[in-house]
């Protein structure tokens, strides 16, 4: 087995038994509130795949999940610390819905305006940090969390104001023409045609570090000056990577809103951005381990809905879950940047215990 494919296994172990090890505390959980933990796990399990439509649930929250993942992947791997999908995934939603209602031309041209609006409003947004980056060496990490905000108090005043629906007190807007609305594939089930879109996604993303610009990102993502050292533009380089990261987020706003919602409203993010980090970062920003991943958050957000429905177990153990999955997840990032630093140290240790002989 050689070096490549040993790591691969171990990276895949170690995830797996991260997700146990989550699981077993939500057991032990479910045990302390009295109830039985094959009983709240089965039914967790059957609430995801117990019948199609339960089926066709999990890849609805699939779609945006794993489309924001991948977009947080891409930054993550040029060691941009993009957190920022909540906000893009809002403007874009918020873009694409002003086109849907506001734009007044032909219905055929008003659905790629509305997704081309969703595509550079996230693209956009995303766009911002890169360039406070380049320019001023702004902290992503700060610059997309005060973003997200930004953009959710944006969304708020909208639907309470400019875009509310004249017919409803609710925070949210009207709705949007029944023409632009994705088709639903199996009539009364929920699952669209976005799925279709999904699956584009997925397999530009398979191939897409072997590209020239899948290159440059990770190179970038190795250090500055070795990117530069290469003769990279760094700076052009790091605003693409953030405005494709971006841009998927975006898509995942139009289609979430256009095919689910089909408006804006309070809440439409759905937390969808923080579990993208976790499913990125659970994934080791692998496109496969990232599909996988969204896969399992898919089943546990459709499935813990079911298990409060049907038992006494309170949705609170599936967030306990997610939490300690964030724990492990950052605790093994942690340890990943760390054991190169105390290598190099350590080095360095050897290298001036011999210049002292």
């Amino acid at each position: 087995m050689n070096k490549r494919l040993r790591n691969a296994v171990g990276q895949v172990c170690g995830t797996i038994l991260m997700l146990i090890a989550a699981l077993a505390v939500g057991a032990v959980l479910v045990a302390i509130s009295g109830n039985s933990p094959a009983e709240a796990y089965l039914t967790m399990l059957n609430g995801a795949f117990g019948s199609p439509q339960k089926i066709s649930e999990v890849f609805v929250k699939l779609i945006p999940i794993l489309l924001m993942a991948f977009g947080t992947s891409i930054a993550f791997r040029a060691k941009l610390w993009n957190i920022g999908a909540s906000g893009q995934f809002i403007m874009g939603s918020v873009a694409a819905t002003a086109v849907a209602l506001y734009v007044q031309v032909p219905i055929a041209l008003r659905v790629p305006l509305s997704l081309a609006a969703a595509l550079a409003a996230g693209a956009l947004w995303a766009g911002i940090a890169g360039l406070l980056k380049v320019k001023f060496n702004a902290n992503e990490v700060i610059t997309t969390l005060m973003l997200n905000y930004i953009a959710t108090y944006f969304l708020l005043y909208l639907v309470n104001g400019p875009m509310q629906d004249p017919s409803s007190d609710l925070s949210q807007s009207a709705l949007v023409p029944e023409e632009m609305r994705l088709t639903r594939i199996f009539g009364t089930y929920r699952l669209h045609s976005g799925i279709f879109l999904l699956l584009i996604v997925v397999v530009i993303m398979l191939f897409f570090w072997r590209t020239s610009l899948g290159y440059r990102i990770d190179l970038v993502g190795q250090g500055r000056k070795v990117a530069t050292y290469a003769g990279l533009p760094v700076d052009r380089t790091i605003i693409t990577t953030m405005l494709i990261s971006g841009l998927l987020s975006g898509l995942a706003g139009w289609i979430e809103t256009f095919g689910i919602q089909y408006r804006i409203l309070d809440g439409i993010e759905a937390n969808y951005g923080d579990i993208s980090n976790i499913i990125a970062l659970l994934g080791e920003l692998n496109p496969v381990g990232i599909i996988a991943s969204a896969l399992f958050f898919a089943v546990l957000l459709v499935g813990g809905a079911s298990m409060q429905r049907m038992t006494d177990v309170p949705y609170s153990v599936v967030d306990v879950v997610q939490g300690l999955i964030i724990i492990f997840v950052v605790a093994k990032v942690i340890f990943k940047f760390r054991r190169p630093v105390r290598s190099q140290k350590a080095g360095a240790r050897k290298e001036a215990a011999k210049d002292a002989q």
